[in-house]
């Protein structure tokens, strides 16, 4: 088979890893960039060896060798340019969070099935060696059924260095969907359900900004546990970025930042475990989207998923709002794959 073809929209600091992480695959390359910026497209070309670049996006969608792009613009723009992509007929990686209201995730969902692309969404906590790891402790039934769990990011919120459009809701930005996508995103996949309420308190106390900047969500789920995802963005401090999952037979530590490690508890003491760390931070990523391209299956982290933690953010923000527990839209029934794909063994929702 040839290799994936792929164009990058958006060169900021988060285009690098897209890149780092393809240049890992023998069977993935950077054909072209799109940026408004021509240093900044000057600036990828050298570096990775890209052969060609355009200044927008519909330039860049209309390159008939390009099979697939990643969409690492700002939030406020993955839905046009996800659903522009899908028109054009390619295959489509979109940064977190999937977007900013839940009608634009649907019109992304719909767009890609329409076009008969793939469409997957950034949420790399499923592809680090240390959540892998975990995930696959709790798969083997070492520990017995999960009870609960916490799910941490708290972290400087950087705010000097923030752009504007992530210090204002408006544009989706704040801590809760720029950093708290990646915690419920944890959280709903260790306890492997689908969530039916949330009852959150979200703010802004660390920072004079017209976004929040922290948020404790506590999330019910259909399977009847619940878990807390926790998601701060202090001014100054140390950060955590752990998740706890309390088993009936042990418990498990695990985290990939300010520490990378995998621990599982038994007999009152924690033991590390190994994992496998990946060449590159998004390598495992891109990976599962090139196999899902080539076998034509449903990709792990797919649409209708980042869609479901989308609806578990903003119903959290509403809780936060009037005070009282919000049921999610998909309420006390399941919903159900639409794709018709097949799907991994190796990687899926549970």
């Amino acid at each position: 088979m040839d290799n994936l073809k792929v164009g990058i929209i958006g060169l900021g600091g988060i285009a690098r890893s897209h890149c780092d992480a393809i240049e890992t695959l023998d069977n993935v390359e950077v054909l072209a960039v799109a940026d408004l910026i021509e240093e900044k497209r000057r600036e990828y070309m050298g570096k990775y060896d890209v052969p060609k670049s355009y200044a927008t996006h519909t330039d860049l969608l209309k390159d008939p060798e390009i099979d697939a792009v990643a969409i690492t613009l700002g939030h406020q723009l993955h839905h046009r340019l996800t659903v522009d992509a899908c028109k054009a007929g390619k295959h489509v990686l979109v940064e977190k969070p999937m977007a900013i209201s839940l009608e634009q995730c649907d019109n992304m969902v719909a767009a890609a099935a329409e076009n008969g692309v793939k469409l997957m969404v950034g949420l790399t906590q499923h592809y680090y060696g240390t959540s892998i790891k975990a995930k696959e402790i709790l798969n083997s039934g070492a520990l017995g059924p999960v009870i609960t769990a916490v799910c941490y990011m708290s972290k400087n919120w950087s705010y000097a260095g923030r752009r504007p459009q992530y210090r204002s809701r408006y544009h989706g930005g704040g801590m809760w969907l720029t950093n708290g996508v990646h915690v419920v995103d944890r959280l709903t996949w260790m306890i492997g359900s689908q969530a039916v309420s949330v009852s959150a308190a979200i703010g802004t106390r660390a920072h004079y900004q017209a976004a929040d900047d922290s948020a404790t969500a506590f999330i019910r789920y259909k399977n009847g546990l619940a878990g807390i995802a926790i998601a701060v963005g202090f001014a100054d401090g140390a950060p955590d970025y752990e998740c706890q999952v309390i088993c009936a037979n042990g418990t498990l530590r695990f985290t990939e930042h300010g520490g990378k490690y995998v621990k599982v508890g038994k007999n009152d003491q924690w033991e590390n475990v190994p994992f496998d760390e990946p060449p590159s931070t998004m390598h495992n990523e891109w990976k599962a989207f090139a196999e899902a391209i080539a076998l034509d299956i449903e990709p792990p982290t797919h649409g209708e998923w980042a869609r479901h933690i989308m609806e578990i953010l903003f119903a959290a923000e509403q809780s936060a709002i009037t005070g009282r527990e919000v049921a999610l839209e998909s309420g006390p029934g399941w919903f159900n794959q639409r794709s018709g794909s097949p799907v991994t063994t190796q990687h899926g929702w549970i």
